[in-house]
């Protein structure tokens, strides 16, 4: 298990990612941001607005972004578990445009 905090500044995002080895549940402590998911099986990505206190569960395989297009910059306390929780295990299909500018 590892457990993380994750700053997401105003305007700016995270890459569309999924990952094999874990699942992820995020807390949000401060701020509200925005995900783009898609769980396994699922034909379509969807948006959640996350807001202050949210719990949000990303499991193995589901591909998920996260994005703050709010002023306040955005912490999630991130709880990684399961076979592994390396930074190797990742998959990214695009990176956050946002991010560039």
């Amino acid at each position: 298990m590892k457990l993380k905090e994750l700053i997401i500044d105003s305007q700016k995002g995270m890459s569309l990612q999924r990952h094999f080895k874990r699942d992820e549940i995020w807390f949000v402590s401060q701020g509200e941001c925005k995900v783009k998911f898609k769980a396994v099986g699922d034909n379509e990505f969807n948006e959640h607005h996350l807001k202050l206190h949210d719990v949000f569960k990303v499991s193995q395989e589901d591909w998920h972004q996260i994005f703050n297009p709010f002023e306040e910059e955005c912490r999630i306390i991130e709880i990684q578990y399961g076979d592994e929780t390396s930074e190797e295990d990742i998959e990214r299909l695009e990176f956050y445009k946002g991010n560039n500018e």
